[in-house]
């Protein structure tokens, strides 16, 4: 199928961006890597009567790592920080970059598109979880604020975004160890019927900060306060088989026709077990 009809905007700086989301609001569309909006307009699930495209926005297709983590304009690629050796050093990025689809689908994928699509199964809105992250969204009438990533993701491609605002920045903040990102698909390159990110800090000596997030599951990733818990105050082995018991438990999953929820819960579980075991360097024991 072809998309219905819609005026195409492709303007060169963000303020004409914003100056059409506000005139247009609802009937406005931003495409980004266009990976997931294409097929929804070929399909005619989404008929907006104006498309923006920001491609000419230099000021959105920057980067910059500090000391504190990542700092990047929306329209920058996963690609772009794929390649990248001061991104990919941030722990926890080139992990959830090399997760996303194949080569082909990274160089068009950007990090303010993937993030603002709020795909339940996708590993960046995961990872900016993950990372107490979070993104700048900027409008023409109401100026601009800083989201975290908790208030950001509402539901499954649903977050607290407006019409009128576009996402202009995000920003991952460097976690102070190793973290994994772990997924089971029906292929590589696949979106993940389960995934989890975790992260340990000072793992072996006794886990001082610990993340467990959830994607893929239900309507949108999560945190599991409760395995963290698990996970904090002692050396991580010492944790494991109650983090792994508190995933399952505490996981909000839905059925479809590719796994069951407890399907999906039981093998959140496994995952973060062996995401703990290989961060910590654990060769035995447990129950994961």
């Amino acid at each position: 199928m072809k998309p219905a009809p819609f005026d195409y905007f492709d303007p060169s700086t963000v303020d004409e961006v914003l100056d059409l989301l506000g005139d247009h609001g609802d009937d406005a569309v931003v495409i980004a890597g266009g990976q997931s909006l294409v097929p929804l307009l070929n399909l005619r699930l989404a008929q907006p009567g104006v498309v923006i495209d920001p491609r000419r926005c230099t000021d959105l297709r920057s980067f910059s790592v500090d000391d504190g983590g990542l700092t990047a304009g929306a329209l920058v690629t996963a690609a772009e920080l794929e390649a990248s050796p001061e991104a990919g050093a941030l722990p926890g990025l080139h992990a959830a970059l090399r997760q996303i689809g194949h080569v082909q689908i990274r160089n068009r994928t950007t990090i303010g598109g993937s993030i603002a699509h709020a795909d339940p199964a996708a590993e960046l809105p995961a990872l900016l979880l993950a990372l107490d992250g979070s993104v700048t969204l900027r409008s023409r009438d109401r100026g601009e604020r800083v989201v975290t990533a908790d208030d950001l993701l509402i539901g499954s491609f649903m977050t607290v975004k407006e019409p009128d605002e576009l996402l202009t920045r995000v920003r991952l903040p460097r976690f102070g160890g190793p973290v994994t990102v772990l997924e089971l698909g029906a292929r590589p390159g696949d979106f993940a019927t389960v995934g989890v990110i975790v992260g340990l800090a000072d793992a072996s000596a006794g886990v001082t900060d610990a993340r467990v997030v959830v994607f893929g599951a239900g309507g949108r990733a999560q945190r599991i306060p409760a395995a963290e818990a698990a996970l904090v105050g002692a050396p991580a082995a010492a944790g494991l088989d109650a983090a792994v018991d508190a995933v399952r438990a505490d996981t909000e999953a839905t059925g479809d026709a590719h796994a069951s929820a407890d399907y999906r819960r039981h093998v959140a579980g496994t995952l973060v077990g062996r995401a703990v075991r290989s961060l910590a360097g654990i060769t035995t024991g447990g129950t994961a």
